[in-house]
């Protein structure tokens, strides 16, 4: 699994997966998890090690790392970002990475557990990696791909750059966040040692994509008090708070879930329901649209519900909270460089490689930072099926991945830094 033979990149990667980094979301600590810091602690004696000139760590686990630039040039502080957690939605402790050699188009079934396999007519994309060494768990955890691979992907760059003191470079900031997964990756980051004028997340699913367009996102928490009494005796005194809470549940509508939608069509998802009894009964739910207008839409709908059950059952209480989570980052990177879209294409172009872009089914870093100024669209990182046991990356994907970056670094010495009296736009026109 660490044979001298794997390319360095993917090295790492089989390292990194193997330390449990799950988030939790039902913590209220900063990481929610301290396993975290463990991935944490161990990037920044790598980076130190390495010679990186300027990295720290703080209090939350997240870790920095600062590069001077290489040349004499106007380029903006670029930043790079990945995030240390894994997802709670699969089991993620006693991870074990294998490589399957030379994919040939066959199902692939996982040793841990066989009832796990990949399977091109479910998973159409593995056609399209024949040939590849594909990097699955044993199907009993998720792989981490999501986003260890960006991980590894950002600490083989950093040691690739210090071992190269000639070619070109802006100023470079990397940054590894935490709890990502459970949204609240940029809660405490550092912006002004984060001091990136662009920058882009290394978290992207699948290959040569470039995401600059995400849902909206709104976490909703319905809340059910009851009555409890003997059920021999109940007549006219019961109040079921589980009950009334399924019966809510159910009248969400049916074809606004995830498993029936796609592409930009937004859903309403029962994520989980907790406490049930008669007593108390609580509902956890996300709202996601990419218009806001939509969204706008899916927020009177649950408000709309929970005023109707309060009507139906005025003996029991009910409470709804609404939060956002993030926006739809798109106009946010426009109106600040619009060049972090159109250089990302550049690059592509001159790494000969077929990038498209895709909009994020999904939440990311990228999106809170850019709401917050910073434009931040994500960038791919090879992996595939994230949060789940039928997770996939392949050594070729990390490979390119890592290889677009240098290419990357490259286009952004030939940006000018943004003056305050030009404009995104004028900037992105000029290039």
């Amino acid at each position: 699994m660490s044979s001298p033979q794997l390319p360095p990149v993917v090295a790492r990667f089989l390292r990194y997966v193997q330390i449990d980094t799950q988030s939790d979301p039902a913590s209220a600590t900063i990481p929610s998890t301290e396993k975290q810091k463990v991935l944490s602690r161990l990037l920044t004696e790598e980076l130190h090690a390495l010679g990186a000139p300027d990295v720290a760590m703080d209090a939350y686990g997240y870790v920095y790392a600062s590069f001077p630039a290489v040349g004499s040039f106007d380029a903006p502080i670029l930043g790079l970002l990945a995030h240390l957690d894994t997802s709670p939605d699969a089991p993620g402790h006693g991870v074990k990475p294998i490589i399957h050699p030379a994919y040939d188009g066959r199902v692939l079934t996982l040793p841990g557990n066989p009832a796990v396999t990949l399977d091109p007519a479910r998973q159409p994309a593995l056609l399209d990696h024949i040939g590849h060494d594909i990097i699955t768990s044993d199907g009993t955890t998720l792989l981490g791909s999501d986003d260890k691979a960006g991980v590894a992907i950002l600490m083989q760059l950093a040691e690739d750059l210090l071992a190269d003191t000639t070619s070109p470079r802006p100023p470079l900031r990397l940054c590894f966040t935490v709890d990502e997964e459970i949204g609240r990756g940029v809660d405490r980051l550092d912006r002004t040692r984060f001091d990136a004028e662009v920058a882009y997340t290394i978290d992207g699913s699948g290959m040569y994509t470039v995401f600059a367009e995400t849902f909206n996102a709104v976490e909703a928490t319905v809340r059910v008090a009851g009555r409890g009494v003997h059920p021999g005796y109940a007549k006219g005194i019961m109040v079921n708070a589980s009950r009334i809470l399924c019966d809510m549940m159910a009248a969400l509508p049916s074809a606004e879930t995830p498993e029936h939608t796609d592409g930009r069509e937004g859903y309403i998802h029962l994520h989980g329901l907790h406490a049930g009894d008669v007593e108390a009964a609580s509902a956890h739910l996300i709202l996601r649209d990419f218009s806001d207008d939509g969204m706008a839409r899916r927020r009177r709908l649950i408000e709309h519900l929970v005023n109707q059950y309060r009507i139906q059952y005025p003996t029991a209480r009910i409470e709804l909270e609404l939060r956002e989570q993030y926006k739809n980052m798109r106009a946010y990177i426009d109106a600040s460089d619009p060049r972090a879209v159109h250089l990302a294409f550049t690059a592509a172009e001159r790494a000969g490689m077929p990038l498209r872009e895709e909009v994020v089914r999904g939440g990311t870093d990228g999106a809170r930072l850019s709401e917050q100024g910073l434009p931040t669209p994500n960038l791919f990182n090879g992996g595939h099926d994230y949060h789940s046991c039928f997770e996939w990356n392949t050594v070729q994907n990390l490979v390119e991945s890592l290889r677009y970056l240098v290419v990357l670094l490259g286009v952004w010495t030939e940006a000018p830094r943004l003056s305050p009296a030009r404009t995104p736009a004028e900037a992105g026109a000029a290039t």
